[in-house]
């Protein structure tokens, strides 16, 4: 709606009723709300950055690891992930060459599948230990979950 009203162009057509109060309300409502979804965005970022494990130069599992490239942050899989592998060619647009797509990628659709299971796990956790649902908000937990997914498959939990 505030598209609509700020005469946004893209999504929704312009309201032709909206006054220039209006207009410039709205756009300064959608200029916030983008400025606070880049600044949580940086905050994310900058937490992923305190966290770094250090392996060893003798790991093993590190050369046989497969960076995934998708449209978001790299996805870092195991060594059998390697034979999933799909190359979905150069093909960018459709038939009518209206429209660029991306091809579906094999690699989006494992990890997709990979991360729902993951939360599944932690949202069974959470709810039979009790705790609170808001605690995955906090950083500590965010700092957490960045060590354990840098340390790899085996972290073996404090008793």
């Amino acid at each position: 709606m505030k598209k609509h009203t700020a005469q946004v162009k893209g999504n929704v057509a312009a309201c032709k009723k909206a006054s220039k109060e209006d207009i410039l309300k709205c756009k300064q409502a959608l200029d916030e709300t983008a400025a606070k979804k880049k600044e949580k965005k940086q905050g994310g970022i900058n937490l992923r950055e305190e966290v770094n494990i250090v392996h060893e130069e003798g790991d093993e599992f590190e050369d046989d690891e497969v960076e995934l490239r998708s449209r978001k942050r790299p996805h870092v899989l195991g060594p059998l992930d390697r034979y999933t592998e799909i190359n979905p060619g150069s093909s960018d647009t459709t038939t009518s060459g209206l429209k660029k797509v991306k091809q579906p990628n094999i690699k989006d659709a494992i990890w997709k599948k990979r991360s729902h299971e993951v939360s599944q796990y932690l949202a069974r956790w959470v709810y039979e230990a009790g705790i609170p649902f808001h605690a995955i908000d906090n950083d500590s937990f965010k700092r957490f979950v960045e060590a354990v997914g840098q340390f790899g498959p085996g972290y073996e939990p404090p008793s």
